[in-house]
């Protein structure tokens, strides 16, 4: 490897990263329109253009590039796309396809406008990313998870070793972090897109925007929960027996809202997940509608799930009493309150003969 070389560059030769690891996959990042709409969309962008107007673009933090493989004129940023953007739409304000008053705004209030910026210029790609792994993966501007798993992948590419066990310790060492995590991190991206591919198995408001990547990852923790989604360990990137109905019951467990609240609740609750995973009554629960905790007892056996619905049904009855006054009422809820109790009187019956027999 050769030491990259600086220079200063017309911005006008600078390209977009199309395979930049925190572009969605929606956005293509050949597009320049496409690339500036995303960026836009973060308000952060408007105050880097404001900064860089106001002070120039700082040169003890150049963009790192590499040569256009179809073009030796033009060079793609692998890193500093956000700086690039900023220095694009203050040196062409015109060309911001969405916020165009407020980037018109910045721009005139410029007093340097950037057109030469400064760069290390790299061989290729795969030496930037060499570079990279510990400041985006582990170190000190670390990326949110689903961009580091693009990363990772994008980098597995290039290691060496015999199998994916000796690539993740080689890609570890090289980012400062652990194989296993490493390993996780790329199943997790796997079964991410696999739920991508299927529209997010139709849960309503999900999308690469909102979805909590991590969780995932998380989830992947749990031998449980590999095992039910079919997978040979967290590190199985192959994926090659997944279950689908199984993953698809996992996402919508961990994202699909109902009265904006998920099955899952907080990430704290992975562990019952997984304990709830394990035994088919309790999963047969869970997709019947009940909650978490309410399945989880079923999974513990030992009439503690039926002790668990008594006390349930004693605190929803309480609840109602508590909301009565103030409220209207109609002969529908006397007939609804009148089955209630013959429910009561007929499972009071049935667990009297229970302990008659034990007698």
């Amino acid at each position: 490897m050769s030491l990259p070389k600086f220079d200063d560059i017309p911005i006008e030769r600078l390209r977009f990263d199309p395979e930049n690891p925190r572009f969605p996959r929606s956005v293509n990042g050949a597009n320049e329109v496409e690339v500036l709409s995303f960026m836009l969309a973060d308000a952060g962008l408007l105050d880097l253009m404001g900064s860089i107007a106001a002070q120039g673009f700082f040169p003890g933090e150049p963009l790192l590039v590499y040569p256009h493989p179809g073009d030796i004129a033009l060079n793609i940023v692998v890193e500093g796309n956000r700086r690039l953007a900023a220095s694009k739409l203050l040196v062409n304000p015109s060309e911001a396809p969405i916020k165009a008053a407020a980037v018109g705004a910045e721009a005139e209030k410029a007093t340097a406008v950037p057109t030469l910026l400064p760069c290390l210029i790299f061989e290729s790609r795969q030496e930037i990313l060499k570079h990279l792994g510990y400041r985006h993966v582990t170190g000190i501007r670390e990326w949110d998870p689903l961009a580091k798993a693009r990363f990772l992948r994008q980098r597995i590419e290039d290691v060496e070793g015999e199998d994916n066990r000796e690539k993740f310790k080689e890609l570890a060492r090289t980012i400062g972090s652990r194989a296993d995590y490493v390993g996780r991190l790329l199943a997790a991206l796997r079964l991410y897109e696999i739920a991508e591919e299927n529209a997010y198995f139709g849960i309503v408001g999900l999308s690469e925007e909102t979805v909590d990547f991590s969780l995932i990852s998380s989830v992947l923790a749990y031998s449980n929960i590999v095992a039910y989604l079919g997978l040979s360990s967290s590190q199985d990137v192959a994926a090659e027996n997944l279950v689908i109905n199984h993953l698809s019951d996992i996402v919508k467990w961990v994202f699909e809202r109902v009265d904006g609240v998920t099955v899952l609740g907080e990430s704290r609750n992975i562990k019952k997940l997984a304990e709830v995973v394990g035994n088919e009554e309790s999963v047969a629960a869970l997709r019947n509608g009940e909650a978490l905790d309410n399945a989880l007892s079923l999974a513990s056996g030992d009439g503690h799930a039926f002790r668990q619905y008594v006390l349930l049904a004693s605190r929803n009855l309480q609840s109602a009493a508590g909301s009565l006054e103030g409220h209207p009422v109609s002969e529908e809820d006397v007939a609804a309150i009148e089955e209630v109790r013959r429910l009561a009187l007929d499972l009071r019956k049935a667990v009297q003969a229970l302990l008659d027999e034990e007698e």
